[in-house]
């Protein structure tokens, strides 16, 4: 790296001898780098000979809920509740869930084949090329872009490995530093959230493109344009909400700062982007999964989703300190204008009053971070810092990159070694899974938390308990169900707490390696209709019940 620049095009004359479907061999080595990444979780399960639920990366609850969404598409176009043991209203409609779907219910291919298999390669080409070009339009020469490239794809804190490796920090800091370094690294989006690593991503493809139409008029792309942000809004409104601010600041500072007139063929682009944002305010007003889902992951419903000031700027400081170097410059383009807006656009979102959830707001921000970043120690260096030097950059860009990327890597597999998680199916689970599709008497399914991740994408039935954020009293369902499938609750109060729920069916899962679940036949015997045992995992029919017909005829049975 140097303080000097030079020019794309001369930049790009130097390696065309060297580059392979415009590619030089660093490019290559990140695709390749992007793809690894992608399948860190995945290849584990596979290496273990164990196939995989679906369930990927840090957090699979969210995998697993996303095929219930396809095997609910595939179906029925729109998605409901799965987990509310109520009539589904099914207002939800997700296009990448939609496509997922129908390539379930047209091809034959397993459910989590038709999530995995199209989104995954499609995400890891879209992350690369938005990181790609984006770094190539503001980044030169060779080895600045080469180093925002990598940032922007691989970068991540590393302090809270290190915090965890020294146990110097408490357990809730150390999530939260963890938490923050995730939300910004892109390997996480990779691994099982192909949604919002193509959203994301498509930011600053977008962006790209909105300049060009902006300097060569109206044109097709323009309509591109629109329909491009109004995807990106419905995969992750917050990525959506940042696009659209980002184009009215820049188009505001040029108005007011140049006395150019803001371009109106950015008109369709923000009326299509904001689109789906109407439709989301409207389901979490009307619709009443949306609605507990919105109050559920508001900001303020988990202690441990504090996020101390002190731990956020440690985590930015890296590539935020030499980003605000670059801010010293005068002469910027409508693209570098856009980078410099960028972070600001990502702060107004974080902290609007409506929306869920606001830390997503943070995801992709390492993208106009590691710009800037190369940017403020290159071309905007001021003359007090010295030239960035190979024997410094590289080791800073693996204490970026390498002690980060292990640490998340080793939470995850660490989640697998515990089997905190379904990440696959015993054969016992599958054949009982299995059986509760077969089995045409209509119904829901109480489970524990473990077991109801599955009932719903591999049977196809309601279950009575599953993620906290679409299930109705999560907690005292928890508690209760807990208390049964443990043997805490005495025989009475057991069959009284079955009935009242109305579930047909009961089902327990036997993780892998685990050894068989207690027996629930001494607390619920008279209520039993049947057991049906599939290895160490087991499926009790209740008896049928004014009760369990009323919960029977909502839910119906199973379904795909």
């Amino acid at each position: 790296m140097t303080s000097s620049a030079a020019s794309p095009e001369r930049s790009g004359k130097l390696e065309g001898s060297k580059r392979v479907l415009g590619l030089d061999w660093f490019d290559w080595a990140c695709l390749a780098g992007t793809a690894f990444v992608s399948m860190i979780v995945l290849g584990k399960l596979l290496l273990l000979g164990r196939g995989s639920t679906g369930a990927d990366g840090v957090y699979p609850v969210d995998q697993l809920q996303y095929l219930t969404w396809v095997r609910q598409a595939s179906v029925h176009g729109l998605i409901g509740n799965e987990f509310d043991l109520a009539v589904d209203t099914r207002t939800f409609l997700h296009p990448g869930f939609l496509i997922s779907g129908l390539v379930y219910r047209w091809t034959g291919l397993s459910l989590e084949a038709s999530y995995a298999v199209i989104w995954k390669p499609f995400s890891v080409f879209v992350v690369f090329a938005g990181a790609l070009l984006y770094a190539r339009r503001l980044t030169h020469p060779v080895w600045p872009r080469r180093v925002a490239l990598a940032l922007a794809l691989f970068a991540v804190p590393p302090w809270s490995g290190f915090m965890k490796w020294t146990d110097v920090v408490s357990k809730p800091t150390n999530f939260a530093f963890d938490f923050i370094s995730g939300e910004m690294w892109t390997g996480q989006y990779l691994q099982g959230y192909a949604m919002t690593a193509i959203a994301t991503f498509m930011v600053p493809l977008l962006l790209l493109l909105l300049e060009r139409q902006r300097r060569n008029g109206y044109g097709p792309w323009l309509w591109v344009c629109a329909i491009g942000a109004m995807v990106v809004m419905w995969l992750q409104p917050w990525q959506g909400a940042e696009l659209l601010l980002i184009v009215a600041m820049v188009e505001l500072w040029c108005w007011l700062r140049r006395g150019e007139r803001p371009w109106l063929g950015f008109v369709p682009v923000f009326i299509f982007g904001a689109a789906p944002a109407v439709y989301y305010a409207l389901l979490g007003r009307y619709d009443a999964a949306w609605k507990l889902a919105a109050a559920s992951n508001a900001a303020d419903q988990n202690p441990l989703w504090d996020w101390p000031l002190w731990a956020v700027a440690a985590t930015l400081a890296p590539l935020g300190i030499p980003a605000l170097l670059a801010l010293r410059a005068k002469d910027n383009d409508w693209q570098g204008l856009a980078a410099r807006f960028w972070p600001l656009a990502i702060g107004i979102v974080f902290f609007l009053p409506v929306g869920t959830f606001p830390f997503h707001s943070v995801q992709g921000l390492s993208i106009p971070l590691a710009v800037l970043a190369v940017q403020g120690l290159t071309v905007h260096r001021p003359s007090w810092v010295p030239a960035p030097k190979a024997w410094w950059v590289l080791p800073a860009l693996f204490l970026m990159i390498v002690p980060g990327t292990v640490h998340k890597t080793r939470n995850s597999y660490d989640s697998i070694n515990r089997e905190a998680f379904p990440w696959s199916l015993s054969e016992g689970e599958a054949r009982a899974l299995s059986f509760l599709e077969r089995d045409p008497r209509p119904g829901g399914v109480m489970t524990d938390e473990y077991s109801g991740l599955l009932v719903p994408p591999f049977a196809g039935r309601e279950a009575y308990i599953g993620p906290f954020s679409w299930t109705p009293e999560s907690l005292k369902k928890l508690v209760r169900v807990t208390w049964l499938f443990q043997g805490v609750s005495a025989a009475k109060p057991s069959q009284e707490y079955v009935d009242e729920t109305g579930v047909r069916f009961i089902f327990q899962a036997c993780k892998p390696g685990k050894v068989a679940p207690r027996s629930l036949v001494p607390q619920i015997g008279p209520r039993l209709e049947s057991v049906h045992r599939f290895g160490c995992s087991v499926v009790y029919v209740m008896k049928p019940s004014p009760n369990s017909d009323r919960v029977s005829a909502l839910v119906g049975g199973p379904e795909g």
